[in-house]
Formats: structure tokens, C-alpha cells, sequence
């Protein structure tokens, strides 16, 4: 019988709760990152940049029973001599790692291989339709039209396909195209890939990954 695959983890939380359980993220974060973040005009941008990149090392960090001062994250782009892309960890590169953030909230992901997270937080705005016929499949726009809550319904669908866009198996403006399962009315996975959702009153999310995910919300 074969073993089953190690797990991953995926941790969630409102910027606040994480950046407090972080502590100094200057002992964290790299000179690039802190500068990036410096670059931010907006006070909550760069709070929600530095809760991100400080929540993946606390999260790649439990995984692997390391401290997460001892963790580099680095990003690179194949088109660009930027410093974003896909992030990954300078001293565990067969480790994968994710990152995500919104207005008031982060996510990470950390596991064996290629993982992809993303977090949405519900803002009380009404659906827009013009953006989600953009995006979703027939069949998802029948379930967010009919939902009692379509922008939550859409937001749904959102962070599943963002989180394959992660992962590079969907292209992000190919996203209509994507044949994801309906949030609630099928599976969750998708052509091999499990998709681990999240939710409450003030955030959705999901993490793709190819092994079995555990989920911590933290606050």
C-alpha cells in the first residue's frame, strides 16, 4: 500500500492579527521586499504587503519545523527583472509556496510541490456583472445569478481560479474557459488538483495544491 502524501498548510487572517503574531517583520523580511512595501502609498497596502510576506515564512516555517527568521523568500519573473513572480524559499526550494493579499487580509500556503492560495474579502458591494460575465463559465454565472448572495457567490468562484492561476495551470485571461466546479454542487477538485475553500463574514479563499491541505484561520 502506498503512503499517502505528506500534507501542506495553509494559513488565513484579518493584516492586524497576523502582523501581531509576526512581531518585527524587519527581522523577517528581505531588503527588497521591506522596499517594496516602502514603495506603497497607501499605509493599509503596505501593511497588507508585509502580513503576506511575513505570514508565508511563519507558515513554510511549521511545515518544516524551522523558524522562520532562518527562511528566505524570493520572487523573480521570467519577463522582467523584477522582483515579483511566483515566490519560492531560498533554503527549501522543493518546498512550494503562496502568497496572497486584499484590502484587511492575507493568506499563505506552504507544501510538498506546486501550491497556489488566494483571499477576497467581502466588501458589501452588489455584484458586478459585467465583470463576472468576463470571467466566470455559463454554468458558474447560473449559480452566482441564482445565489442570495452573488458577490460572495462569484467571489467563490474568484479565489478558485485565481489560486490555478497560481499554480500555472490556468491562464488568467482564459479564466471564462476554466470548467472549475461549482462552489457547493461538486467536488472540489480539478484535473488533479484539490481545491481547499475557506469563508466567513468578512473573507473568502482557496488553496490549490496536488496533496491533501490542512487550513488555519488565525483571529
Amino acid at each position: 500500500m502506498a503512503a499517502a502524501a505528506p500534507a501542506g498548510l495553509a494559513l488565513a487572517g484579518p493584516t492586524a492579527v497576523v502582523l501581531a503574531a509576526a512581531g518585527d517583520v524587519r527581522e523577517l523580511l528581505t531588503r527588497t521586499e521591506l522596499d517594496r512595501a516602502g514603495a506603497l502609498r497607501s499605509a493599509g497596502d503596505r501593511d497588507d504587503f508585509l502580513a503576506a510576506h511575513a505570514l508565508v515564512r511563519l507558515c513554510a516555517g511549521r511545515l518544516l519545523g524551522r523558524p522562520a527568521q532562518g527562511l528566505t523568500v524570493v520572487q523573480s519573473c521570467g519577463s522582467c527583472d523584477r522582483p515579483h513572480g511566483r515566490p519560492r524559499l531560498v533554503e527549501a526550494p522543493a518546498t512550494g509556496i503562496s502568497l496572497a493579499h486584499t484590502r484587511g487580509w492575507v493568506a499563505a500556503a506552504a507544501a510538498p510541490g506546486v501550491v497556489g492560495v488566494d483571499v477576497e474579502t467581502l466588501d458589501g458591494h452588489p455584484l458586478d456583472r459585467r465583470v463576472a460575465e468576463a470571467v466566470c463559465s455559463e454554468e458558474e454565472l447560473v449559480a452566482v445569478r441564482a445565489d442570495e448572495d452573488p458577490q460572495r457567490a462569484f467571489l467563490r468562484q474568484w479565489v478558485r481560479k485565481e489560486s490555478l492561476v497560481k499554480v500555472g495551470a490556468a491562464a488568467l485571461d482564459a479564466a471564462a474557459g476554466l470548467d472549475i466546479p461549482v462552489y457547493g454542487q461538486q467536488p472540489p477538485r480539478w484535473r488533479g488538483w484539490r481545491l481547499l475553500d475557506w469563508g466567513g463574514e468578512r473573507a473568502v479563499g482557496c488553496v490549490a495544491a496536488r496533496v491533501e491541505m490542512r487550513l488555519r484561520l488565525l483571529g
